[in-house]
């Protein structure tokens, strides 16, 4: 960009991203309803930077009083930290609540979206893949936690050193069902006990291989 012409909204966020946070973005990785994400270095390190659209800050902020950057690394990190979950969640890094910007990075999984890895297989892969899914929800219901966004694009397949694929949890910024109940009814089950917390997890567990909500909603961001 030369000095007489005048910055983009994309050149601010990145100056803004470069001054306050020390994040240098190197390139796009995909788009969702809520956020861009770019690779990007920080510290010497690549990772997954999400920088969020106007009006998701905005709705976060107005529904939760918070900002939604701060909101997902928090998030990110309780479930991180939790026994036995840090195989399957990428590592949260930092995160900026700013004027110019609202932007949260975290470890760069190198790996394939487990849509993508299951379809171009045809269905064909390790039977351990999905009882790794399965052992994930169990933990992080041991942990007190629940309700994260639990589907086939919010899930990365990283092979380990040793081969074996497995899943690894990215995206947080959903607020749990539980937290903010969107009726009186559903509010008034989980106070009696009539409804489980767990029960949006198991549900998605469930139907973890129907693909047809976010083959209709999400995958055209991705490909």
């Amino acid at each position: 960009m030369s000095r007489s012409e005048p910055p983009t909204d994309a050149s601010r966020v990145e100056l803004a991203l470069e001054r306050l946070a020390e994040v240098e973005v190197l390139g796009p990785l995909g788009e969702g309803g809520k956020s861009t994400v770019y690779r990007a270095a920080w510290r010497g390190r690549e990772v997954a930077l999400k920088v969020y659209k106007a009006r998701a800050v905005a709705h976060h902020a107005r529904k939760h009083g918070q900002d939604i950057a701060a909101y997902e690394h928090e998030r990110n990190r309780a479930f991180w930290s939790a026994p036995g979950l840090a195989r399957y969640v990428a590592e949260p890094l930092g995160y900026l609540a700013a004027a110019e910007v609202s932007a949260f990075w975290q470890e760069l999984l190198r790996g394939e979206l487990y849509y993508f890895y299951y379809t171009r297989r045809n269905g064909q892969v390790p039977p351990q893949l999905f009882a790794h899914v399965r052992r994930m929800v169990e933990l992080y219901h041991a942990a007190g936690l629940y309700d994260v966004d639990l589907h086939a694009m919010n899930v990365m397949v990283v092979e380990e050193p040793s081969g074996e694929p497995v899943p690894k949890l990215f995206d947080f910024n959903l607020v749990p069902f539980h937290v903010r109940p969107r009726n009186p009814f559903v509010a008034l089950l989980l106070r009696t006990g009539l409804m489980d917390t767990r029960a949006r997890d198991l549900r998605k567990l469930r139907r973890f291989h129907d693909f047809r909500r976010i083959e209709a909603k999400l995958v055209g961001f991705y490909r």
